[in-house]
């Protein structure tokens, strides 16, 4: 795992993510968000102990300029990474526009 983060990180320097907001469900988006994350949110993967590799599921916590970042969640059942409560204040926006 720490190897396969080491290796990612070195081919990218950044995640885009494109957010829509919509006051319901199935509504059309009112807002759209143009982000920039990191790829240094996940360096404490890359130092993290072995042990927390060992178990099933692993979570761990990631932190940038030692402040929260995200939770990087690993599903082992399907390779699955999943990127969790990534904060906002880690990322740059880029662009941000309203449809109202």
């Amino acid at each position: 795992m720490r190897e396969l983060f080491r290796q990612y990180q070195e081919a990218v320097t950044a995640i885009i993510m494109l957010r829509a907001f919509r006051h319901a469900g199935d509504a059309m988006p009112y807002r759209y968000q143009l982000l920039e994350i990191p790829t240094e949110i996940f360096d404490p993967i890359r130092e993290a102990p072995l042990e927390m590799f060992q178990r099933d599921g692993p979570v761990i916590p990631c932190e940038l300029d030692d402040k929260p970042a995200a939770i990087v969640a690993v599903d082992r059942s399907d390779a699955k990474i999943t990127i969790r409560r990534i904060q906002l204040s880690a990322c740059t926006v880029h662009t941000e526009w309203r449809l109202e």
